[in-house]
């Protein structure tokens, strides 16, 4: 019998969760059906600690995205994981000008907005040559956010599982969940590598968060899901000096925060990712022009196929883009966490504090 079971705990989130209850002293059981951590959603990702500056005001994502961030950077900085200290350039191209830059200038005026009301630092860029001076693209001007950085995403999360295993928690890989039995205080989780009991439920399984919900007595839950593709630049930041994070000015609103350039802790450079409901590999034709409306030199060849990753996007009828995380049953407790997508890992460590002071509210 656990005090706590966390369906996904190979996330990135839910690997945060299992360590933050087991720190607070619960018996905790951290249940993954993969082999070994971030295998989905988790591993497949920019790997960008974002500031929450795309974020809606007010939204979860937009506090647990600035809360977190600073808590993730503290962390790493602490355990001495890899951090690039990109910084963050949302720009608008040269060939903006013959298209009209309304739409560009509005999405910039609407970040700012955004930025001053969470108290994000960040300036204007407002020249070609000042944005020369952050990286060696072909852009009018627009906004850098210094506190934008990149992280070795393995590291953490290896970082995170052994903080949670030192404090007494129990991973179960290789265990998918294939039942759950809410009984009369405790949920029975059956699984591919056999059964175990809990007072409580964190459901973070990522993709099939909405499945679990069903299976565990809770509501069912309305995702879409969203393909990004990325390809990678041959010869990496070495060849193209791009050593900070590049993105196209995108509105609030935005289903993304568009393909840009992603420098790595390990000098690759990638663009992407792309956003679609399709399932199908996104052509290499819409990487190349989102590249070349930056570095017009990038040619096709310079691009090869890496990967692709899926996101769960809970979307409102206003159009906003939120994480959903709350108690959804109580006999026996069912906390939920829906649609945690981008800005996910920035926020982990945030969301992880979150449900913790859930946990520690039930009787």
């Amino acid at each position: 019998m656990f005090d706590v079971c966390i369906i996904g705990a190979g996330g990135i989130v839910g690997c945060a969760i299992v360590r933050e209850l087991a720190q607070q002293g619960f018996s905790v059981a951290g249940i993954e059906k993969h082999e070994t951590a971030c295998q989905e959603t988790s591993g497949l990702n920019s790997r960008v600690v974002h500031s929450g500056f795309h974020e809606i005001f007010g939204t979860l994502k937009s506090a647990l995205a600035c809360e977190g961030s600073g808590l993730l950077i503290r962390y790493a900085e602490e355990r001495s994981i890899r951090l690039l200290r990109t910084g963050m350039l949302i720009a608008i191209p040269h060939g903006s000008i013959r298209a009209g830059l309304w739409k560009e200038a509005d999405a910039l005026w609407r970040l700012w907005r955004q930025g001053r009301r969470q108290n994000i630092p960040f300036r204007f860029v407002l020249t070609p040559d000042g944005i020369r001076r952050l990286a060696p693209i072909q852009a009018l001007g627009g906004i850098y956010i210094p506190s934008v950085c990149v992280i070795d995403l393995e590291q953490f999360v290896s970082s995170l599982e052994a903080d949670a295993i030192a404090a007494g928690a129990q991973f179960l890989y290789n265990s998918e969940v294939t039942g759950i039995a809410a009984e009369a205080s405790t949920f029975r989780v059956i699984t591919s590598s056999g059964e175990l009991r809990s007072r409580i439920l964190v459901n973070s399984a990522g993709l099939h968060a909405h499945e679990i919900s069903v299976m565990a007595g809770g509501p069912k839950y309305e995702i879409e899901f969203i393909r990004g593709d990325y390809y990678e630049l041959a010869g990496g930041v070495k060849r193209w000096n791009v050593r900070t994070l590049v993105y196209p000015a995108t509105p609030p609103r935005s289903p993304t925060k568009g393909i840009h350039f992603g420098p790595r802790t390990d000098g690759r450079l990638f663009l992407g990712p792309s956003a679609s409901p399709k399932t199908e590999t996104a052509p290499k034709e819409l990487f190349l022009e989102a590249g070349r409306k930056f570095i017009s030199s990038i040619r096709e060849s310079d691009l090869e196929w890496a990967y692709a990753g899926i996101r769960p996007k809970r979307v409102s009828v206003d159009g906003r883009s939120d994480f959903t995380i709350g108690l959804d049953r109580t006999i026996p407790p069912l906390i939920n966490l829906i649609g945690i997508d981008s800005p996910g890992l920035s926020a982990s460590m945030a969301i992880a504090r979150y449900v913790g002071q859930m946990v520690q509210k039930i009787p």
